[in-house]
């Protein structure tokens, strides 16, 4: 294909491949003449001609109209049109390989953007879900933990501290205590001494002063040893008759002894046992706290300065009388078991009882 010689000229003055744009742009300058004579001369738009000289071609109504402007504009100029509208050609391949690599790379760009965006969208989810799981584990631990009752725990705590009981009372302030029993005090010293009447001699008893029960043990000994003494007296010898009547006599007078005093002491021993029975404790202080015990319950009492007074088990007709100095610290197992009274005034524990029947207040503030 011939070539332009003034195409040749401005290819090896500028030493670069020239666009269209380009050459026309060279040659109207060397030719001296401005855009708007181009543009009256060709019958169109200094707009136009600004984007045939800088290949700006998609400013052009369409590829028909920009290889007609360029080629009227090589005619006008007098230089090779087919060569100006091949580099055309080649420029706009070029320009739509480039678009097309562009758009490649935006849409890879794009879809690796989109990507990063599902994994920090996934990661979020995740994190949520677990803070979300290990919120509702809690809650439900936690819940489960305040079903509980506490007296389960309170016994967990005193069976752990009964082996430091002597060693925490060492520690505190001194304490005197007093428990009383009757029972226990009572019925000893109720106990008459058992005196055998002394017998010289063979006597009769009567009947009427034998108050046994033929059915007991020792009826049945009376009667037995009643028969022998008769039959001495009748078939046997009087002086074997007679010991025997003397060794008679003396078992039956002790056992007539024993058996009336084991029943007054049955009896008293009976009527002490439905008394209450009283524990006193003794601290440093003036005010008297005073629980009274309907049912099995624990107890725990600490003074002002936590120091313990008092911790143990009671049960039904337990009465604990503590003589210390307000206010107390007073823990309870079953509270519905208790009746507490400060220095004479009854106090109301129903708004402090909890729903495992224990209650933790202070009294004498």
């Amino acid at each position: 294909m011939p070539t332009d010689p003034l195409i040749d000229a401005l290819a090896e003055t500028d030493g670069s491949v020239l666009t269209a744009g380009d050459i026309l742009l060279q040659a109207r300058q060397r030719l001296g003449l401005n855009e708007k004579e181009v543009a009256d001369k060709l019958h169109i738009t200094m707009h136009y001609v600004k984007a045939l000289e800088s290949n700006s071609y998609e400013k052009l109504p369409g590829v028909i109209f920009a290889r007609g402007y360029l080629k009227s504009y090589a005619l006008l100029l007098g230089l090779d049109a087919e060569d100006l509208l091949s580099r055309y050609d080649e420029f706009t391949h070029q320009q739509k390989a480039d678009s097309k690599e562009e758009r490649r790379l935006v849409r890879a760009r794009k879809k690796k953007d989109r990507n990063k965006s599902l994994v920090i969208i996934s990661l979020l989810i995740f994190i949520a879900g677990f803070m979300g799981l290990w919120l509702v584990n809690s809650y439900f631990t936690q819940e489960s933990v305040s079903d509980v009752p506490n007296t389960v725990e309170s016994v967990d705590d005193v069976r752990a501290s009964l082996p430091r009981l002597d060693e925490s009372q060492g520690t505190t302030q001194p304490q005197f205590t007093l428990e009383v029993e009757p029972e226990k005090i009572s019925a000893p010293a109720r106990q008459p001494m058992i005196t055998p009447l002394p017998v010289t001699g063979a006597v009769d008893v009567p009947e009427r002063f034998l108050e046994v029960d033929p059915g007991s043990i020792v009826g049945s000994q009376v009667a037995r040893r009643i028969e022998n003494g008769e039959s001495g007296e009748n078939g046997e010898s009087s002086e074997s008759s007679g010991a025997e009547g003397e060794t008679t006599l003396e078992d039956l007078t002790a056992a007539l002894q024993v058996v009336r005093v084991e029943k007054t002491v049955g009896a008293e021993s009976t009527v002490l046992t439905d008394q209450p029975r009283l524990i006193s404790i003794q601290a440093i202080g003036n005010d008297m706290l005073r629980i009274s015990f309907t049912g099995k319950s624990w107890i725990e009492v600490n003074d002002s300065e936590s120091q313990q007074i008092y911790r143990d088990i009671r049960v039904a007709g337990d009465v604990l009388e503590i003589t210390g100095s307000a206010p107390f610290n007073i823990l309870l197992g079953d509270a519905h078991f208790t009746v507490m009274s400060l220095n004479g005034d009854e106090i109301d524990l129903s708004g402090d009882i909890r729903i495992d029947n224990s209650a933790r207040l202070t009294v004498g503030l």
